[in-house]
């Protein structure tokens, strides 16, 4: 018996005092790890510096640095600096951890950034020197918890006398080698004014999401499995020039990912739903647009990764680059039946409603065209199935903005009173939706109008009429 409990001891003494050293090895890996991926995305280089690795602690330093001049190189701009900032990381070695108070765990590590130049047009709460503060542990069992926080705080550019300020945000995250969950402990608020007059705010905004994937698996894998939450409690913008504002409430964007490991597949949905959209002019309510990519390939971005990274460092090469790239990952994505799909279209435009859905893939593709922009491959390949039913009141409402928007460069109408505007304007949308009644674009029904569109091989039926192709 006290032959174990000297073994037992043995074991303690090993693990305080060689655990720390195995956990600062890992960490510092981590820390190498990270960089190293961050460096390989396009106009970016990061580097650990300044590090001092002791038995039971880390300091270093994350220097981040965007190529401003690559950046504008590739967007035919003028040559700018780097811009380059640095985050200092400070970590302790467990199993005995103490840094944040007294626990168990591998690493407890830290980040408290701050502007390496401090600016009088920067207002933080008082006592708080950070912008950004983040705090972890890497746990026993293999599971990271951290949490972060930007302060309250207020800015304001002296020149354009713009200022943006938030009420702060805090979140909190899990981590394993294959999940990663994150969620914002507490509503934020942000607001954009100029010279003391609001043009944009957004008022308590929350994220949440649950992610099947390790953090480095993200960075490879670019498709996962995966849900996430954005909801918006209010946005508004003010139009400076005639102080008239556009109101939206309650906005919520649902992201879902999925990908099977058996066909090697994903597909992606991001569904946008607004309770209230609201401005002088008139009013819509629920909102509701679906967008789903479907049958896409990790590898696809991957390649396409590359590709901008190649055309980057040899532009002299880009020619050659994308033509690979088109033959060689463009053709394999093309041959999967890409989906590109608006299952949910609907709303409420001044009480009157409209609903449809857009959906399109390409089918049956064995190689691509002498020219991409040949319509004819494409209406071969594609299969298209689309259906908008439109009532009354909303029709009349869309044709009258398309006019208003048409009208709006004719100097003649400008120079009209606006009872003569909406008079023409009234009558020329109702004579607009008779005429594409008249040709076929749309057909009435009891609710409104409807609009049908199909096609497959080339062949296309608009309103289930046969409809010519322009080519």
């Amino acid at each position: 018996m006290k032959k174990f409990f000297l073994a037992l001891l043995l074991l303690v003494v090993v693990i305080g005092l060689v655990g720390p050293k195995f956990a600062g090895n890992s960490f510092n890996n981590q820390l190498d790890y990270f960089a190293e991926k961050l460096s390989e995305q396009p106009f970016y280089k990061a580097s650990i510096e300044d590090r001092e690795q002791g038995w039971f602690s880390t300091s270093a330093s994350l220097v981040i640095s965007l190529d401003m001049g690559e950046l504008a190189g590739s967007m035919n701009s003028a040559d700018q600096d780097a811009l380059s900032f640095t985050v200092p990381i400070k970590a302790q070695h467990g199993p005995v951890l103490t840094q944040s108070g007294l626990g168990l765990g591998w690493v407890d590590w830290q980040v408290n950034l701050t502007l390496s130049e401090p600016s009088e047009n920067l207002e933080l709460p008082e006592g708080n020197a950070f912008i950004y503060s983040a705090e972890g542990i890497y746990g026993l069992l293999g599971t990271t918890s951290y949490s972060d926080l930007v302060p309250a705080l207020t800015y304001t550019d002296p020149e354009s006398g713009l200022t943006f300020s938030t009420t702060g945000w805090q979140g909190n995250a899990r981590l394993t080698t294959d999940t990663f969950d994150y969620e914002s402990d507490q509503a934020s608020s942000f607001e954009v004014s100029v010279f003391g007059t609001k043009v944009a705010s957004v008022e308590n905004m929350t994220v949440k999401s649950d992610i099947e994937a390790g953090l480095m698996q993200t960075w490879e894998q670019s498709l996962y499995n995966g849900v996430a939450t954005i909801s918006i409690g209010t946005m508004s913008f003010v139009n400076p020039s005639t102080s008239e504002e556009t109101r939206l409430d309650n906005v919520v964007m649902d992201l879902d990912s999925d990908y099977d490991t058996s066909t090697e597949l994903g597909d992606i949905l991001i569904s946008t739903k607004i309770a209230s959209f609201v401005n002088s002019t008139f009013t819509m309510q629920d909102l509701q647009l679906d967008y789903a990519i479907n049958n896409l390939q990790r590898s696809f971005f991957k390649a396409y990764q590359k590709m901008s990274e190649d055309i980057i460092d040899s532009p002299e090469q880009a020619d050659v680059i994308m033509q690979a790239f088109l033959q060689d990952s463009v053709l394999e994505q093309l041959q999967a039946n890409p989906e590109l799909n608006l299952p949910q279209i609907k709303g409420v435009i001044n009480e009157s409603k409209f609903d449809g859905y857009a959906n399109s893939k390409l089918v049956d593709v064995q190689a691509l065209p002498d020219t991409l922009d040949d319509p004819a491959f494409w209406a071969e390949h594609a299969v298209v199935d689309a259906k908008l039913l439109v009532e009354e009141g909303a029709a009349l409402f869309i044709a009258e903005m398309t006019l208003r928007s048409q009208l709006r460069a004719n100097p003649q109408f400008s120079q009209m009173s606006e009872e003569d505007k909406n008079a023409i304007v009234a009558q020329q949308s109702q004579a607009t939706i008779e005429a594409l009644v008249q040709q076929g674009l749309l057909t009435k029904i009891d609710e409104g109008y409807e609009f049908t569109f199909t096609m497959e091989n080339a062949q296309a039926m608009l309103n289930g009429n046969p409809m010519p192709l322009p080519f």
